[in-house]
């Protein structure tokens, strides 16, 4: 794979901060759990806060879990967290985050991502390596006062670590399954005598495939990636703050690995097709963010770029004969202002205005060969050529927002949030069929709309005791509307689509040490827009009518003991099309909507002692059950899946060993799977999850 040339720069600039006085001495002491009784701080409401205090659901997942569970995607960090499912697919690229049964599998995503406060305006951006994060926080229901666009069913936070106090290098390996390599080099401290801090981290990462193809006896899903992520953060004044970040990805992701729903769960890991295709990824994101501390309020300024590209190339009648391959390619370059004060004072009337806006330019193209040997088998011989649709999407959004918080007694307040969203979206599409080294079809079409909402938000916390929160909330989700690059029927243009929430919740301590978290809710929204799939056209988005979801969701944290820490979970969810009509002609209303399962459950325990002469012992097991739920809207049922995830390590001051372990039952399952065949309602293929892995990773510090 060539790398990209953001590799050298990392391999610079890692050389560059890493200063001469750090080798040699000791590293900085592991990090121990929190003291009993310290709050979880998060900022699911864009200020400093206890979760405690926040009239919503969050959970809060940190780095330090994270890193010693082993998880290796964002999917693998939020297996914890009730009633949130992601569709995952071999590339890394194709991840969707489903919330309460609000999600999206083609082009924006219902839940959005924030990396380091920077909206990701696409999936394509969004999974990442989990390295060197603070913290993820998932925000469940419409956040749109604060989030706005694409917040329809949570946020994902994700927030990189701040540079240590102490300097510390780590360099480190990690060998496992299917010949898993990961290389990893990682800088954090102070850079000089002046309060500025720095973070750098490299990592190369590969592994062979899961999936072997019968037709070429080649394993197909390999895996190739290089990623670095680098911050610099420094104080201009005695009152101010500026981050510099950037993070780069260069990936190989091999070829899909789609193949009959029914001989994936007969052969796994098995497919049988002509030809093999790839998906490469490249990702550039650099940002700044300020902020100045004043005597009354703060302000946050976050200035970001974004570049990304994806090639595929996939089989497409997903069989050993030559009929249909599919050449996709998918770029966006994106601009990202925000500008945001705070109030400072935590006790009396709080308050919160911004502003943001994007500058988005996407393209997308998408071809099908439609090749001799599928003619008379997957399509007529007269449709034997190249269809290729391509398009440019150019798209503009600005917001004002704010949110005022009042106390009206010592244990009541109420909270009131706005936010008004305006966005021009325009596209050119240009379609061709050429057959024959001539042009049958060549059509050019361009759309260009329109959006604006109002996204109101309220909420009422009672502090109903010293150890127990109280709170009632609703609150509006927007999201736009677009155009599709292809679709059947000449489905080019899909509605906004919008919900309410109502939720009600408690948070009680039940001691210094165990917090519990309760919550019921209801969705209600209108003109869903659900991801659906066409042989020819590809993914598309269609507006349903309306559909609602309710559900309850429960979530426990605990400190059982010195060193021993705890967490349960479980979510349970009805979901429902109250008004559908499918592209079959199908009456889906009373089905369950996909991506919904109807309930989830998590349990898990870390420990952390000392062991003596030095060493300290980490160790985590953790086990996850997902419930049925459906593929698609006709309600072709999955199966339901019990993960159990498992790590051990030894730390001391400069060497680190681990041993850990994913889908330790070996659990074969298909977590993805769509219709293919516009002749045929019950004819679905997809994907196997991976099997068991097992690894190793040593680490040495200077």
């Amino acid at each position: 794979m060539q790398k990209s040339p953001c590799a050298l720069t990392f391999a610079l600039l890692f050389t560059a901060l890493a200063p001469d006085h750090v080798i040699g001495q000791d590293a900085a002491p592991v990090p121990q759990p929190a003291a009993e009784g310290d709050p979880i701080i998060v900022t699911a409401r864009k200020v400093e806060e206890r979760l405690e205090d926040v009239p919503g659901s969050v959970s809060s997942i940190d780095g330090r879990s994270i890193e010693r569970s082993g998880a290796r995607s964002v999917r693998e960090a939020t297996e914890r967290v009730p009633n949130l499912v992601f569709t995952e697919f071999s590339s890394r690229r194709l991840s969707f985050p489903f919330i309460r049964g609000i999600g999206s599998g083609i082009g924006e995503p219902a839940v959005v991502t924030y990396i380091d406060g920077v909206p990701q305006l696409s999936t394509g951006s969004t999974n990442l390596p989990p390295l060197d994060l603070e913290r993820i926080e998932v925000l469940r229901g419409p956040q749109g006062s604060l989030y706005g666009r694409n917040a329809l069913g949570g946020v994902l936070q994700i927030l990189s670590a701040r540079p240590a106090a102490e300097p510390e290098a780590e360099f480190s390996g990690t060998f496992g399954t299917a010949r898993q390599q990961d290389l990893r080099a990682h800088f954090s401290g102070p850079i000089n005598s002046d309060g500025v801090g720095a973070t750098l981290t490299l990592m190369s990462s590969q592994r062979d495939g899961y999936t072997t193809n019968n037709f070429t006896g080649n394993e197909v899903d390999s895996r190739e990636a290089l990623y670095g992520r680098a911050q610099v953060i420094l104080t201009p004044t005695e009152d101010s703050e500026l981050r510099v970040s950037l993070y780069a990805e260069n990936a190989d992701d091999g070829g899909f690995v789609l193949a009959p729903l029914e001989g994936l769960r007969d052969d796994p890991f098995t497919i049988d097709q002509d030809f093999e295709g790839t998906v490469e990824r490249e990702i550039l994101a650099p940002s700044l963010h300020f902020q100045h501390f004043g005597d009354s309020f703060d302000l946050t300024s976050i200035t970001a770029f974004t570049d990304w590209d994806v090639t595929e190339t996939s089989d497409f009648d997903f069989t050993n004969i030559d009929g249909v391959r599919r050449f996709t390619t998918e770029d966006q370059s994106f601009f990202y202002q925000e500008l945001r004060l705070a109030s400072i004072d935590q006790e009396g009337l709080r308050w919160l205005v911004g502003a943001s806006g994007f500058l988005a330019d996407s393209g997308r193209a998408a071809s099908n060969d439609f090749r001799p040997s599928g003619a008379g088998i997957f399509f007529p011989p007269q449709q034997v050529g190249v269809d290729t649709n391509d398009g440019s999407f150019d798209d503009l959004g600005l917001a004002a927002f704010g949110q005022l918080t009042m106390p009206i007694s010592d244990t009541f307040e109420v909270t009131g949030g706005l936010r008004y969203d305006i966005e021009d979206k325009e596209a050119d599409i240009n379609h061709t069929f050429v057959s024959g080294g001539m042009t049958f079809v060549d059509e050019n079409s361009s759309f260009d709309e329109d959006f604006d909402e109002l996204s109101p938000s309220a909420s009422v916390l009672w502090k109903a005791a010293e150890s127990t929160n109280v709170y009632a909330s609703a609150s509006r989700g927007f999201k736009a509307g677009g155009f599709n690059l292809a679709a059947p029927n000449d489905q080019n243009f899909f509605e906004p689509e919008t919900s309410w929430s109502y939720e009600l919740g408690v948070k009680h301590a039940v001691t210094d040490a165990v917090n519990v978290r309760f919550a019921v809710f209801m969705i209600d929204w209108d003109d869903m827009q659900l991801s659906l799939f066409d042989q020819a056209a590809g993914g598309y988005v269609a507006n349903a009518g309306e559909s609602t979801s309710q559900g309850i969701e429960l979530e426990l944290d605990a400190r059982i003991a010195d060193g021993w820490t705890t967490y349960a979970s479980a979510g349970f969810l009805d979901t429902e099309f109250d008004e559908f009509t499918d592209s079959f002609g199908f009456d889906d209303s009373g089905n369950d909507l996909p991506f919904a399962p109807e309930n989830t459950f998590a349990i898990g325990v870390q420990h952390t002692r000392s062991i003596g002469s030095g060493l300290n012992l980490d160790a985590t097991v953790e086990a996850q059950r997902t419930g049925e739920f459906y593929y698609d809207p006709s309600n072709l049922e999955s199966e339901s899946v019990t993960l159990l995830a498992a790590s051990i390590g030894v730390r001391a001051k400069r060497w680190r060993l681990a041993l850990f372990g994913r889908n330790l039952l070996d659990e074969e399952y298909v977590p993805v799977a769509f219709q293919v065949n516009p002749a045929d309602p019950t004819f679905f293929v997809g994907e196997n999850a991976a099997p068991r892995t097992i690894g190793v990773t040593l680490g040495f510090s200077f």
